[in-house]
């Protein structure tokens, strides 16, 4: 598989966070969209089987990503600087490859814009066009976004580079989230804004890019931080019911350490079973992960 990275330039506010198994459902959508259901369906086959074809990491500040959570022995801390170092989240990935913990990041150092807006609404009855019994006003946040990184696993030989730049056009096009259809959630990128990233594969400890399933994985130790995602459908799939089963993931910037050295790319599984209405449905359960060097007690 070949490791990509996307430098995304936002053009709207967005009302959903990009995190990578969102964006993975969003991807799906514009498959159908661009190459109809039976292609969806055939690239699934083999991604129930811990074989993916796609596999999406979170959006990050541009030339950044997060440092790895675990305790703070291992990134060479000191306690009683707690509060600093929990603004320090930052890394270059060269800083990261090579365990450079103490160069992490505030997101003033590196500008990072997360600017959140309350946008009010006020509740319509659209039999009659008015507002009810009253004044129901309702507030919808949004951010504004500084340019983000995305990090994408491709197995060309199910789903090549040349077709994965069309879905990723009209995903653009179509916008991310919630509130599309007023506009939320655009951006825009340029063709040399996809990047293969080229990085050695082989460690006994990792970072993940993206929550994930962790079910049934045998490792020597995890760190991570819980991650419940409450899904919905989209598209067409919300005529029946349009929320998904809740779903416990570990968290992006998971480290998962193994007895052995290990050659690998992604971590985790595909999740299904989390819809009764739809039983074909599939949630991204894999990550990307990133090699670490081998911890050590500081």
């Amino acid at each position: 598989m070949n490791l990509y990275k996307i430098t995304i330039t936002p053009t709207s506010d967005f009302v959903t966070t990009l995190r990578g198994d969102t964006l993975f459902g969003h991807f799906c959508w514009a498959i159908i969209y661009t190459f109809g259901k039976e292609r969806l369906e055939e690239l699934l086959k083999t991604y129930r089987e811990d074989n993916p074809f796609l596999v999406v990491s979170d959006a990050f500040p541009s030339g950044y990503l997060p440092k790895p959570k675990m305790p703070s022995r291992f990134l060479n801390e000191k306690s009683e600087n707690k509060k600093l170092n929990r603004k320090r989240v930052w890394l270059t990935l060269d800083n990261l490859l090579k365990a450079e913990y103490k160069k992490a990041k505030r997101d003033d150092e590196i500008e990072n814009s997360n600017t959140t807006m309350l946008n009010m609404h006020n509740a319509i009855n659209y039999k009659s066009f008015h507002t009810g019994d009253g004044f129901d006003p309702y507030g919808v946040e949004s951010s504004i976004l500084s340019k983000r990184d995305i990090y994408i696993l491709l197995d060309e030989s199910k789903f090549n580079l040349s077709e994965f730049k069309e879905v990723f056009k009209l995903l653009s096009e179509m916008g991310y989230g919630k509130k599309t259809t007023i506009g939320k959630g655009r951006f825009e990128y340029k063709e040399e804004d996809i990047k293969g990233i080229k990085i050695d594969k082989i460690s006994t400890t990792f970072m993940t890019l993206s929550p994930f399933s962790a079910k049934n994985l045998e490792c020597k130790n995890i760190y991570y931080e819980p991650f419940t995602r409450f899904g919905k459908f989209g598209g067409t799939r919300t005529s029946k019911n349009v929320f998904k089963k809740p779903i416990i993931l570990a968290d992006v910037a998971s480290v998962i350490q193994f007895e052995k050295e290990e050659n690998m790319e992604y971590i985790g599984k595909a999740i299904t079973g989390v819809s009764d209405s739809h039983k074909d449905t599939v949630h991204q359960g894999y990550s990307i992960v990133l090699p670490l060097k081998e911890l050590r007690d500081e």
